[in-house]
């Protein structure tokens, strides 16, 4: 890590170094822009680092969330093939329904994605056969990256410093973030304590766990079913992630059980498939984000003291338009992309950095004012 002088201006500082914000790094340097990336513990140090990172679509019925993951999964799959095909593999992908009472909502999405699909290859049509009431679709090409590393490499180009963020003051012409000073300021920090008052805003912690596994079974495939399975490649698959809602480390009463978690990863892999002479050889376990309405949040923050204070008639149900409302200055959030960081990222950082070179608007859809407007309805 370099060591950063307390006197430079940073055209951008970011706070929180997992999936999100490497990757707005990574094209924010790419634009010529002069970034400070601020961690706690470091690169994917958290859920990044512990996510399956699995570039996958979402398969689900028609929504905003569906349309997004189509569009992102695409341009992720580029993205990783262009710049760090050293750290992915590529592999069709073979999803599985976990019941029968899942089969439609497969069925509707093969009948309505414009994805690349293929006929499933003999290893394929051999595993389905043991799953005959389970419907599936084979997408032709899906990838695992390895997760901490493409984060690391995302971020080299920024000035990266390992720092607990106290305080941020958000100042009309720049952003002050403890004693570093940047023109403008992202939180990319997940679901731990944020670093502004937010009332409106909750996120959802959700917490992963992966175990990179050898194994003398050959998968030509990624599997998604009860969780999802890598293809194998010189006799190294993994295995991730199990979600826990309730789980939050800095709440939990007591550490979270490896051993447990380990053992409940490989119960659920075994539900799908047979794997021979298993060997753990490394666990992998951090806290994710994900919003309450699964969007990710991606855009400027409601200052709600102020918007309540100057726009009164909030408290008794009128409408204004967003552009009414008082906004934190120079400030925004990358936020809540849940189990789908490795997909979503990428684009979103792409959108987010050609706002902030090129100030190109954001979707309205995603933007983390939707929450204090359901808020103040509430109040």
């Amino acid at each position: 890590m370099s060591r950063i002088s307390k006197k430079s201006v940073y055209d951008v500082a970011i706070v929180g170094a997992g999936i999100t914000g490497s990757a707005l790094a990574f094209f924010l340097t790419q634009a010529g822009q002069k970034v400070l990336l601020l961690d706690a513990a470091g690169i994917a140090a958290g859920g990044s680092g512990a996510a399956g990172a699995f570039v996958s679509p979402k398969i689900a019925k028609e929504g905003a969330l569906k349309a997004l993951s189509e569009e992102a999964f695409l341009f992720a799959l580029e993205f990783y093939e262009r710049y760090f095909p050293h750290l992915t593999r590529f592999a069709p992908l073979l999803h599985v329904s976990t019941d029968p009472t899942q089969n439609e909502k497969i069925e509707y999405f093969k009948k309505h994605t414009a994805l690349k699909r293929c006929a499933p290859s003999s290893e394929a049509a051999a595993f389905l056969a043991q799953h005959p009431q389970c419907a599936s679709v084979m997408i032709e090409r899906s990838a695992l990256v390895d997760a901490a590393q493409v984060c690391r490499e995302m971020a080299q180009g920024a000035e990266v410093l390992i720092h607990e963020v106290k305080t941020l003051t958000c100042k009309p012409t720049h952003c002050q973030i403890d004693h570093f000073i940047a023109k403008k300021a992202v939180l990319c920090i997940g679901a731990y304590r944020p670093v502004l008052t937010l009332p409106y805003v909750s996120l959802r912690g959700i917490w992963g766990h992966r175990i990179d596994i050898a194994t003398s079974t050959q998968l030509p495939f990624h599997l998604h079913q009860h969780l999802s399975v890598a293809a194998t490649c010189e006799g190294r698959s993994a295995i991730g992630a199990t979600h826990d809602v309730h789980y939050h480390p800095q709440y939990a009463q007591q550490p979270y059980d490896i051993e447990a978690g380990r053992q409940e990863l490989l119960r659920k892999a075994a539900q799908s498939l047979s794997l021979e002479h298993v060997e753990v050889l490394r666990d992998y376990t951090g806290l994710r984000s994900g919003s309450n309405d699964y969007l990710p949040l991606l855009g400027p923050l409601v200052d709600a003291e102020a918007t309540c204070t100057h726009l009164s008639g909030l408290r008794a149900g009128r409408h204004y338009e967003r552009a009414a409302f008082s906004y934190h200055p120079n400030v925004l959030m990358f936020n809540g992309v849940g189990g789908y960081g490795f997909v979503l990222g990428p684009y979103l950082a792409r959108e987010m950095a050609r706002h902030l070179t090129q100030g190109v608007a954001l979707s309205a859809t995603l933007d983390p004012t939707r929450f204090f407007e359901r808020w103040v309805k509430r109040r």
